[in-house]
C-alpha cells in the first residue's frame, strides 16, 4: 500500500527553515491538491514571485520584493542570482512516494527522513525508531569534537531532544553545524 507525503518547506538554511511540515495522503491525487490549493493562495500573494514547477514532485515558490524581480529578472539577472543578492526565500512543496505494504504489521512506527540543506528525502529508507535514533546518534557522535566541550555538550542536548521527539512526538527535528534533518512519523495505513 502505497502513502504520499508532501513536505512543505523553506530551502537550505533560510529563516523558518524549522518550520518544515509534512502531511500524509492515502492518493497521489490527494496530495497534488493539497500542493494545487496552497499554490492559488501563493498565487494571490504580492510576496509571491515566481513558481517553477521544477520536477512532476517538486515546486519552488520564491517569494521577495514583486517590483524588483520584474525589473531585474530576466534582463539583467537569472531567478538563482535574484534570490541570492536579494532578501528573497524559496519554498520548495515535494510530494514523496511511500511504499508500506511491509510496514503493515509491526506496532513500532517508521519515519520519514528529511535532509533540510539539501532539500530532498535524507535517506532511501524510512528506519523504525531505534533504527531511526542509533544512526543519528552515530551520525552526531562521528561529527562531535572532544575538543570542543562546549560544543559537545549542545550536541548531546540536542540529540537528547531529538530522541525524545522520537518516542513522544511525531515529528523530530536536529540542528547541529551541517547536520540538520527533519523527521517525520508516518501513519499507520489505517489512520489516514
Amino acid at each position: 500500500m502505497k502513502q504520499y507525503a508532501v513536505i512543505h518547506a523553506v530551502a537550505g538554511l533560510f529563516e523558518g527553515y524549522s518550520d518544515t511540515t509534512c502531511e500524509f495522503f492515502p492518493k497521489r491525487g490527494f496530495a497534488d491538491k493539497h500542493i494545487k490549493q496552497i499554490l492559488d493562495d501563493y498565487r494571490k500573494d504580492d510576496m509571491c514571485v515566481n513558481i517553477d514547477h521544477a520536477t512532476a514532485d517538486a515546486v519552488y515558490v520564491t517569494m521577495g520584493d514583486a517590483d524588483d524581480y520584474k525589473a531585474c529578472v530576466p534582463s539583467d539577472m537569472d531567478h538563482d542570482e535574484w534570490v541570492s543578492e536579494n532578501d528573497a526565500t524559496v519554498e520548495v512543496f515535494r510530494v514523496i512516494e511511500l511504499d508500506m505494504s511491509n510496514r503493515s504489521g509491526p506496532t513500532e512506527s517508521c519515519w520519514l527522513t528529511w535532509d533540510q540543506q539539501d532539500t530532498t528525502q535524507a535517506w532511501d529508507y524510512q528506519p523504525l525508531c531505534m533504527s531511526l535514533v542509533a544512526r543519528v546518534s552515530s551520525d552526531v557522535m562521528d561529527n562531535t569534537k572532544d575538543d570542543h566541550p562546549t560544543q559537545a555538550l549542545h550536541d548531546l542536548a540536542q540529540l537528547g531532544e531529538f530522541i525524545s521527539s522520537v518516542y513522544y512526538r511525531s515529528h523530530a527535528f536536529i540542528d547541529i553545524d551541517d547536520y540538520v534533518m527533519h523527521a517525520f512519523r508516518i501513519p499507520k495505513l489505517n489512520t489516514l
